[in-house]
C-alpha cells in the first residue's frame, strides 16, 4: 500500500516551474540559516537627543509594517526620547511630529 503524496504549498507557474507561497512573515532565521545581510535591512529606528544629534540605533528592519510596529512600541517605552524611522537619508516618521 502506497502512502498518499504530501500536500505542498507550491503552485504551478505558467512556465511549469513551482512557486512557493508564503503566508506568514518570518522575523528570525531558522536554525542553521544565516541572517539576511545588513543591506536588506532597509529601515532603521534611530534615537536623537533634544538638539537633534544622533544618539543610537534601536534596530534595523526589512519590512516597513514591522518598522511602524516597532516604532510604536519604542515610543510607548521611551516617551521622552525623539525616535524616527528612516530609509537611508529619508525620514519616514518622527515621534516629535504628528502622523500625517
Amino acid at each position: 500500500m502506497r502512502a498518499a503524496p504530501a500536500k505542498s504549498n507550491a503552485r504551478p507557474k505558467a512556465d511549469g516551474l513551482q512557486a512557493r507561497e508564503c503566508h506568514r512573515v518570518r522575523i528570525a532565521p531558522r536554525r542553521g540559516e544565516t541572517p539576511p545581510p545588513a543591506e536588506y535591512l532597509r529601515y532603521t529606528l534611530d534615537v536623537y537627543d533634544e538638539r537633534g544629534n544622533y544618539v543610537e540605533c534601536l534596530g534595523r528592519l526589512a519590512d516597513l509594517a514591522v518598522a511602524h510596529a516597532a516604532f510604536e512600541a519604542a515610543v510607548a517605552k521611551y516617551p521622552d526620547k525623539r525616535i524616527s524611522i528612516r530609509d537611508k537619508a529619508r525620514v519616514i516618521r518622527r515621534s516629535d511630529r504628528p502622523r500625517g
